[in-house]
């Protein structure tokens, strides 16, 4: 490493951003990569001994608990990893001279404004996951000040990771022949790539404070279900639009939950139109490999209905 190289550590680097942080950092940054098999953010001490050690200029806080139905289930567990551990983490860095870029979400707000929320609007979660994320963007605000910069986003996904939205709605559509999605959720659906990018450009201009970090426009999630099944030329797969009462979780997300780049866009970072970014997602993984056996299967599962209910019209007509 040269003299002058600055250093970034990116917790979560495993992660469906963290993949994509690392990917966009390294080119103006020595990257150090963390997850749990070498780093655990509860860790106090563990924490402190690893950035002493390692002096990383800036941190990139990928790292948290985001499955939001287990946070449902045990809202401690949630809040010891997004609130505690960033405790953990914003004190160490501190302690070093080090900027903290804290990713957040969507869901500290409680989607109750009727529009979509800027940065400096009032929060107020709901939900368990939202509110240990929310105690994260107080204790990085508190303990960093200026240092801390927070990036609220929404609707994940990415190439790297088989756990998202649109690759559950292709296995619910392979394994099933069709599917049920809520229309009266809505948010934002964000590409990764886009959000890493964006973040990096916010890094290099130095602000402080919130920003939102999206893809331009808004959808419910069967609007993003029905475009992920063109995009993948999977129109014959039926799907039904259903309300969130009546989709049973441990988790209620906030229903109309949109966030606005208004401080970022004030600098010039902007994100492209989600549809346009799923249309790179789908064209970049594999979604579309699936084409042919989901339209094998269905057609299967239709030529045997089809079958069978001429076979039963036969045997109706045959005189007793």
């Amino acid at each position: 490493m040269l003299k002058d190289e600055k250093k970034a550590l990116i917790t979560g680097a495993n992660g469906q951003l963290g993949q994509e942080i690392i990917k966009e950092f390294k080119k103006k940054f020595v990257v150090i990569p963390t997850d749990t098999y070498n780093l655990d953010i509860t860790n106090k001490k563990e924490v402190e001994t690893f950035f002493t050690k390692e002096k990383p200029d800036v941190i990139v806080h990928c790292a948290a608990w985001t499955n939001v139905d287990a946070a449902a289930e045990d809202p401690e567990g949630a809040m010891k990893v997004n609130g505690e551990g960033t405790k953990n983490l914003c004190e160490a860095a501190k302690k070093i001279g080090a900027k903290v870029i804290y990713i957040s979400t969507n869901e500290v707000f409680d989607g109750k404004k009727g529009s979509s929320y800027i940065e400096s609007d009032e929060t107020g979660s709901t939900t368990p996951y939202g509110r240990s994320k929310l105690a994260g963007e107080k204790y990085c605000q508190e303990i960093l000040g200026e240092s801390c910069i927070v990036t609220r986003t929404s609707w994940l996904y990415s190439p790297g990771s088989g756990v998202n939205f649109p690759n559950k709605i292709i296995k619910k559509a392979w394994e099933q022949g069709f599917l049920k999605v809520v229309d009266d959720e809505i948010s934002t659906p964000t590409y990764a790539p886009d959000l890493a990018r964006a973040i990096k450009k916010l890094t290099e201009k130095n602000p402080t404070g919130i920003f939102h970090l999206v893809n331009e426009g808004q959808a419910s999630r069967y609007n993003w279900a029905k475009l992920v099944l063109k995009l993948t030329h999977l129109e014959n797969i039926y799907i039904e639009p259903i309300k969130l009462k009546d989709f049973e979780r441990p988790s209620k997300p906030p229903e109309h939950c949109v966030l606005k780049n208004d401080r970022a866009a004030k600098l010039g970072i902007k994100l492209r139109d989600w549809k346009d970014a799923c249309t790179e997602y789908v064209e970049r993984s594999s979604l579309s490999s699936y084409n042919r056996k989901i339209t094998y299967r269905v057609g299967v599962k239709r030529r045997r209905k089809r079958s069978y209910l001429n076979r039963k019209a036969q045997y109706a007509r045959v005189p007793k």
